[in-house]
């Protein structure tokens, strides 16, 4: 900052202590002329008043610090964040009218500027509470604190900005989706333990305490006299790719129910135990994701809630694995992408299934003709955000 613009920041500020000293002033000539207990009772009780004001004109506010802290870790689209603001400052000095406000750079989060008043403050440190209301989906970076204090006459105010740069994550709000809805039993991808350990049976040995009683084998154990538990080779990897496919002139509305869709189908299957092949993203390869942790979902989460309609994937720039244990899955807001599906299903025998998200004027898709190898979903705003749920409620492990 140059000397002449320091300069004029405090003759702003003196001029805002002009009026009470004008007063105090006033009050003095006054006593002086009048006299009486009333005139200088009243000059003494104004000058307390002005040696706050004086103190709020030479208070080092540059060094008051401030943290930010996440109330809730992970935030969903439309869920309101907490934040919790901790001030420290170097001298405990009692202030009066505390305004602190959190004002978002990003023009996404103008709506949810919002401040918290407080009466007085006396400690070296203030802890408060700023709570930002439906946040939509996507990467924010939160720079800076208004922080207002004013003298309970209305004499004077001091506004500084405390610096205090917080990313926050706002991921996709997932929707909770049946093992029908994907198809998998259709296809065989999807069997219980028990049918996955006949199928894997591959011989037995002798029995540990830690072994499951399913897995003995009694036949082998009346045969003789020792407790024998089966063998069965490692289950194979299942896999399946999913794709996200729209326009970069789609409606916002469109685009987001694309994504949350995109969010749900990734959980469904994670949590089927399949390693998921996500392609997404334009000029990107496709981000892969081995299992249902904590650490893949947020992997998955955060990459979705990054997307932007200029990065998002076209349809002339798929491309469809031809791996044979793959199953193919493509949320899309793009009609042209059913045709793709349903020629690549047909030629390669590989099952495909398409979930199209419906905008307010939707041309209806219909693919060359109908397959076995492929099927299709019409997906409305009313399916993939159903009302009376958070995104709390889906991101919970089941």
């Amino acid at each position: 900052m140059t000397v002449k613009r320091l300069l004029r920041r405090l003759l702003r500020s003196f001029m805002r202590t002009l009026p009470a000293l004008t007063v105090t002033v006033v009050l003095f000539l006054f006593a002086l002329a009048q006299g009486g207990f009333l005139a200088w009772f009243l000059f003494y009780v104004f000058i307390p008043v002005d040696m706050y004001l004086l103190l709020l004109f030479v208070y080092p506010f540059r060094t008051m610090t401030v943290e930010r802290t996440k109330v809730n870790q992970r935030i969903f689209a439309g869920d309101t964040l907490n934040l919790t603001v901790r001030l420290k400052r170097r001298w405990a000095v009692p202030f009066f009218l505390l305004t602190l406000i959190e004002r978002p750079d990003d023009q996404r989060l103008a709506h949810a500027t919002m401040k918290t008043q407080m009466l007085i403050w006396l400690t070296s440190e203030l802890t408060t509470t700023i709570r930002l209301p439906n946040m939509p989906r996507g990467t924010f970076s939160l720079n800076q604190l208004e922080l207002t204090v004013g003298d309970p006459f209305g004499f004077f105010k001091r506004t500084v900005f405390l610096s205090d740069a917080t990313t926050v994550f706002v991921y996709p709000k997932p929707v909770q989706l049946s093992v029908d809805d994907l198809n998998l039993t259709r296809h065989g991808a999807y069997a219980s333990s028990e049918e996955a350990d006949r199928a894997n049976f591959a011989g037995v040995r002798d029995y540990r305490p830690n072994d499951r009683p399913s897995w003995l084998d009694w036949k082998s154990a009346a045969r003789t006299r020792t407790l024998v538990t089966k063998l069965f080779e490692p289950e194979q990897e299942r896999l399946a790719s999913v794709i996200l496919v729209a326009t970069k002139t789609e409606e916002n509305e469109r685009f987001e129910l694309a994504i949350s869709y995109t969010a749900s189908l990734l959980k469904t299957l994670l949590n089927c135990g399949f390693t998921v092949s996500l392609s997404y993203r334009s000029g990107t390869q496709p981000l892969l994701l081995h299992d249902h942790s904590e650490r893949t979902l947020v992997t998955a989460y955060q990459a979705l809630a990054e997307l932007t309609k200029e990065q998002v994937l076209e349809l002339d720039e798929v491309q469809i694995t031809t791996c044979a244990k793959n199953i193919g899955y493509a949320v899309s807001t793009d009609e042209g992408l059913a045709a793709v599906m349903s020629r690549f299903a047909d030629t390669y025998r590989r099952p495909q299934k398409l979930f199209y998200i419906v905008g307010k004027q939707t041309p209806q898709v219909h693919p060359q003709q109908p397959s076995s190898w492929f099927s299709m979903l019409y997906v409305t705003k009313k399916q993939a955000i159903p009302k009376g749920k958070t995104g709390d409620d889906y991101g919970r492990q089941p």
